[in-house]
């Protein structure tokens, strides 16, 4: 669901703006100011949020502002969608490289981690390439993209709560194999 919200932005983001009547130029910058601040969060936020073993904090802030991005493009777009783009792109960029990582905090056999990771990265791409249809589809009954965006919402707050499981102390019972 993390990398949904990357796959609808990139399709659906500078359509969006240009049926408010913005050139391809303009709603292309926002594409751009989105994908330099995912790239940096990427980089930034685990290492910032290195220093605990409980990721939640850090995940929770990347998908509060996921969840501020995404409500500011449903209800007031026209209200500096610059901020909307960058908050957006801070989140989803710190949202998916920590959950990179708290997959591999799970896991102590490097061998073990690179397969969750794999599927991960396997099944969570086949996932997010129906999301941009997903949205595309409510959006031609809805009326605009608008309810996509907070399609997108909704699925941060689930994925919000699986996050509060996230629990360090939890990890070793949870993963206990029977013989």
């Amino acid at each position: 669901m993390v990398n949904g919200s990357y796959a609808s932005i990139v399709a659906w983001l500078a359509p969006y703006y240009q049926r408010m009547g913005w050139s391809s130029t303009d709603s292309g910058s926002l594409l751009a100011a989105l994908a330099t601040s995912q790239a940096i969060a990427a980089l930034a936020i685990p290492v910032l949020a290195s220093s605990r073993l409980d990721r939640r904090p850090s995940i929770g802030l990347s998908l509060g502002l996921q969840l501020l991005g995404f409500c500011g493009l449903a209800f007031r777009p026209e209200l500096n969608p610059a901020f909307w783009a960058i908050v957006l792109g801070i989140g989803m960029g710190g949202a998916f490289s920590l959950f990179m990582v708290v997959a591999l905090d799970h896991l102590e056999n490097p061998v073990d981690a690179g397969a969750l990771s794999a599927f991960m990265q396997g099944g969570g791409f086949l996932i997010a390439g129906s999301f941009p249809w997903i949205i595309a589809v409510l959006g031609e009954r809805a009326g605009g993209l608008s309810f996509g965006w907070l399609v997108h919402a909704g699925a941060i707050g689930l994925v919000a709560i699986l996050a509060c499981r996230f629990r360090p102390a939890g990890y070793a019972r949870a993963l206990r194999r029977s013989p």
